[in-house]
């Protein structure tokens, strides 16, 4: 069945040069942000619903085409043109989401308002302003969930000190001691044995169950793929600058953000 104009909605069609300039601002937008790690501005709010309106238009062209001359060399380049722009879209998509995903946490669980101000949603769609704010959301309940304000400032329970007073002097005990006689004790006896058998397939599972106990639940080991270019706030509440090769163990929120941002890789033992 045929696509028209009028099957895509009340919103009039573009013309071929509002299409070329919207297409041009997309493949540029998508290079522009695949190297950022914070979402730039969009041309203007309504980008979305343009890119939308573009889509739509080249989609038309080519079924049109095809339904007057076939399939030949002109709706074979509208098919490649189509290729091209969905592929724009599904890039810009997945670093920007990654950009607010970054964004949220910084703002949200490392707290850092200075470096990572409130985006100006002037300049940025109303969907993606949506997914940010359910972001900050979702980061608040985990917070909530692992008790964050414990595990960044310790727990506030005043520690009650125990009195001393009841303690016997130092002098009883070396009394006691020249009175008694050097008895054998079971732990000099254990001295002379010999050693119990020693495996090293045996020692070095436990090495690894001891390392993979390291990591508490909640968190994550990652490795770094690239230099982190903003500190984060480490268990001490110290800045930790991340480069390259560095293993961390970080939040499986801001875990998956690096990862998801293919800054780190996932350092699981």
């Amino acid at each position: 069945m045929a696509v028209t104009s009028s099957d895509t909605g009340a919103v009039p069609p573009l013309s071929e040069q509002a299409a070329q300039e919207i297409e041009s601002r997309l493949i540029s937008l998508q290079r522009s942000q695949a190297d950022k790690e914070l979402p730039l501005p969009l041309p203007n709010s309504r980008f979305w619903e343009l890119v939308t309106q573009l889509t739509q238009r080249i989609e038309i062209e080519m079924d049109e085409a095809r339904r007057k001359e076939g399939w030949n060399t002109k709706t074979d380049l509208i098919r490649k043109r189509m290729r091209t722009i969905r592929w724009a879209i599904g890039s810009l998509t997945q670093h920007r989401l990654n950009g607010f995903a970054r964004l949220a946490t910084m703002r949200t669980l490392l707290q850092r308002e200075g470096n990572a101000p409130e985006p100006n949603w002037e300049q940025h769609g109303p969907a993606e302003r949506a997914f940010y704010e359910s972001v900050c959301r979702s980061i608040e309940i985990f917070q909530k969930d692992i008790d964050w304000d414990t595990l960044q400032n310790g727990i506030t329970t005043p520690i009650i000190e125990v009195s001393n007073s009841g303690i016997a002097p130092l002098t009883d005990f070396i009394q006691e001691e020249n009175n008694e006689q050097a008895i054998p004790t079971t732990s000099s006896q254990e001295d002379l044995d010999p050693p119990p058998e020693f495996h090293i397939d045996e020692a070095w599972d436990d090495d690894e169950q001891s390392q993979a106990s390291t990591v508490p639940e909640g968190f994550r080991r990652i490795r770094m793929l690239q230099d982190l270019p903003e500190p984060i706030l480490g268990p001490d509440d110290t800045p930790v600058n991340l480069s390259i090769g560095d293993v961390h163990v970080c939040p499986i929120l801001l875990a998956g953000a690096l990862i998801g941002g293919g800054m780190a890789e996932p350092a699981d033992l």
